[in-house]
C-alpha cells in the first residue's frame, strides 16, 4: 500500500509530466508555425504573381474569393459579408459580369432572388490563384527522399483533416 507521501510524489510527477507535455506541444506548434511562415515567405512572390496581374478592385477580389469558397450567394449575402450597400454590390457584380468572371442566375427556392456564382472563366482564374506556386513546390518536393516525402505526405494529410474538422465545426 502506498503511503500518502508516495501518492504526493506521484501526483507531483504526473503534474510535472503533464506540464512538460504542454510545453512540448507548444514548442512543436511554434516550430511548425515558424516553418509555415518561412515557406510562405519563400513562395510569396510566385503565389502573388497571379494577383499582381489582375485588374480587379479589392471588393471585386473579395467577391471572387467568397464565391470560390461558397459556390454561390445572393447579392444581399455578398453585400452583408463585404460590408457595402446592396446598390454598391450590384455595381461590383455588374463589373464582374462584364469581365465574364461571374454569372447571375435564379435562386431555385425563390425566383425573386438572384444568385451570383463564378463563371467558367472565374473558376479558372480562382484555380490559378489557389494553385499559384505549385511548380515551385513540385521542385522543392523533388529534393526530398521517398522516406521524407512519406513523412510530409502524412503530416499534410493530418493538417488537412484537422482543417476540415475546424471548418465543419464552424458551420
Amino acid at each position: 500500500m502506498a503511503s500518502g507521501n508516495d501518492l504526493g510524489h506521484r501526483h507531483h510527477r504526473d503534474d510535472r509530466e503533464a506540464g512538460e507535455a504542454l510545453t512540448d506541444r507548444a514548442r512543436l506548434m511554434a516550430a511548425i508555425m515558424d516553418g509555415q511562415r518561412r515557406m510562405q515567405h519563400l513562395l510569396a512572390s510566385e503565389r502573388s504573381d497571379p494577383l499582381l496581374s489582375l485588374h480587379l478592385t479589392l471588393p471585386q477580389l473579395k467577391i471572387l474569393l467568397l464565391l470560390s469558397s461558397r459556390g454561390s450567394a445572393s447579392g444581399r449575402e455578398l453585400s452583408d459579408t463585404v460590408g457595402v450597400s446592396l446598390a454598391t454590390m450590384t455595381g461590383i457584380v455588374d463589373r464582374l459580369v462584364g469581365q465574364d468572371l461571374v454569372v447571375r442566375g435564379e435562386d431555385p427556392r425563390d425566383r425573386r432572388v438572384r444568385r451570383v456564382e463564378l463563371s467558367p472563366a472565374g473558376r479558372t482564374l480562382m484555380e490559378g490563384i489557389v494553385t499559384a506556386g505549385n511548380a515551385r513546390m513540385q521542385s522543392i518536393l523533388s529534393r526530398l527522399s521517398v522516406d521524407e516525402l512519406a513523412i510530409v505526405e502524412r503530416a499534410t494529410a493530418l493538417i488537412a483533416a484537422a482543417a476540415e474538422d475546424e471548418r465543419d465545426a464552424e458551420r
